[in-house]
């Protein structure tokens, strides 16, 4: 926080500046001025919150500086000082934004109280200002969120709602004709929010259309949406192709850089009008499906080679299940996806295709082991075959945990608290647990809320909040170490969270205890 002292006397600027304990009120920057035309050129410049100000002065008096800075806007908490009792000077300062109005000579007792004061109010306003700025946030987040679901449903299906997409981008202020259209499909996403992002996809995205703002930044209109497990971009301008293949590897670079996210892209290298819409996102998705999964390169045809079938594991999967045996399940899978990356190349289409074979052979299996739980199918649009395995082998184990629970399984949850409570400075996320102790991501969830009567993420939140404000009031450990030591690698994100959770900054908190 800044203060600016103004009086034309250098010795009451300095009483002000050397008689008040500053830091006790979070301000940090002192500023003085001699008259008013000085003091207006130091706000302009510095912004102060607080301004400490002397009403007879030469050049400028603080009449007309306390004027000039209500014509012009500024909401500085305005303190008056002076040796006359004038009604004037009061009004001055009410009319100012002004705070209080203390006469000469004055005791340093009372401005101090006075300084108190008004640093309370400012932190108060602040605070509105900034619960108002949350909440028209989230009513523009939730229209964004609904927009995005109207344009994907609109773009459903064989043939597209051109009415609903024509008024939606005429709403954003998007042009109707000529702009490009590019797909980027996400490979990484769920290991990337479950371990990054504590699962939170909303923050997830919100990182995503950030790092979206600041790449395309340059061109003059975009629109973004999410459609199936796309991220769709349209972009308008009078740019070459040549010029929109930069932006797509700077987005897919930038992704990458900033948040760990690995996507595939479509680009059909044409513009396109709002009608044209559908053409455009089928024809980036062609492009896209006849790329190899394991280079990330378009497929170069190679000699015919034996196709690997999970079909012909059938009997063996069927038996590790009955047996319940989720070690040798694993490593069914794990050699079959092997086999896939044996052959050097495989299209997303290709995989898409196992994905359709695995699905129908859960159906098969699901039957014949007469299950009553509905096991969802394994997602068309994975691009990544470690996800595809891990998603796999996690819904094969679910099955088992379907057919019922035993006191072992109602151990290990107990198990897995005690290990969260253990490593809390570890990575920890809902995947990791599951591979560690051999359970789905979905019966750890399921299972722990029903134990604990809270979820694993808001549990290990809430052990680390625990920790983190215990290190703040308790050492004089940088809020960046902390952050580490809690389990965040991003002390950005780590403040965030913070703040959700206590109500105020980690800085804010640990001044509070240092001060009691």
């Amino acid at each position: 926080m800044k203060v600016l002292i103004v009086d034309d006397e250098q010795h009451v600027r300095e009483s002000v500046e050397l008689s008040i304990q500053w830091d006790q009120y979070n301000i940090t920057q002192i500023y003085t001025a001699e008259d008013g035309a000085e003091a207006l050129e130091v706000v302009r410049r510095e912004v102060p919150e607080l301004i400490i100000c002397d009403m007879s002065m030469p050049r400028m008096d603080g009449i007309a500086f306390l004027e000039v800075l209500r014509e012009e806007g500024w909401d500085s908490k305005v303190i008056v000082l002076s040796g006359y009792q004038e009604f004037r000077y009061t009004r001055a300062t009410l009319l100012a934004n002004g705070f209080d109005y203390l006469l000469k000579p004055f005791k340093i007792d009372d401005l101090n109280k006075t300084i108190s004061r008004a640093v309370e109010s400012i932190l108060e306003s602040k605070q509105n200002e900034s619960e108002e700025l949350r909440r028209s946030y989230q009513v523009h987040e939730a229209n964004t969120l609904l927009n995005e679901q109207r344009m994907a449903t609109y773009l459903q299906g064989e043939t597209a709602n051109h009415e609903g997409v024509r008024q939606l981008l005429a709403e954003a202020g998007f042009p109707l004709e000529d702009f490009y259209v590019l797909l980027f499909l996400p490979r990484n996403g769920t290991a990337i929010v479950d371990r990054y992002f504590m699962g939170d996809e909303a923050l997830f995205l919100f990182s995503v259309r950030n790092i979206l703002r600041e790449v395309l930044r340059p061109l003059t209109q975009y629109y973004f949406f999410r459609m199936e497990s796309f991220f769709c971009v349209f972009t308008a301008g009078d740019i070459s192709v040549a010029e929109m293949e930069h932006y797509r590897r700077k987005l897919e670079e930038s992704w990458q850089a900033t948040i760990r996210i690995e996507t595939f892209s479509g680009f059909p290298k044409m513009k396109y009008s709002y009608t044209q819409i559908l053409t455009g996102v089928k024809a980036a998705k062609t492009e896209i499906l006849k790329l190899n999964i394991l280079d990330g390169q378009p497929i170069v045809p190679l000699e015919p080679q034996t196709i690997p079938s999970l079909m012909d594991k059938e009997l063996l999967l069927l038996e590790a299940l009955k047996k319940q045996d989720k070690g040798y399940l694993e490593e069914l899978i794990h050699s079959f996806v092997q086999e896939l990356k044996d052959q050097g190349y495989l299209s997303l289409k290709g995989l898409q295709h196992y994905t359709i074979e695995v699905n129908l052979l859960i159906m098969r299996i699901s039957r014949q082991l007469e299950l009553e739980q509905h096991i969802d199918p394994l997602s068309l649009w994975i691009s990544d075959l470690d996800e595809w395995e891990k998603a796999l082998t996690h819904i094969f184990w679910l099955m088992i945990e379907s057919a019922g629970e035993n006191l072992a399984s109602l151990r290990s949850i107990h198990a897995i608290r005690h290990y969260i409570d253990s490593h809390i400075n570890e990575d920890i996320s809902l995947t990791s647990l599951a591979d560690k102790f051999y359970f789905s991501p979905q019966y750890i969830s399921k299972k722990f809320k029903e134990t604990y009567d809270t979820t694993i993420m808001n549990y290990l939140t809430q052990l680390r909040m625990e920790r983190a404000k215990s290190l703040l009031g308790h050492s004089d450990i940088s809020i960046v170490e902390i952050s580490r030591i809690v389990g965040y690698e991003d002390d950005n994100y780590f403040g965030k969270v913070f703040r959700k959770h206590v109500g105020e900054s980690p800085s804010q908190y640990r001044k509070k205890q240092q001060d009691r």
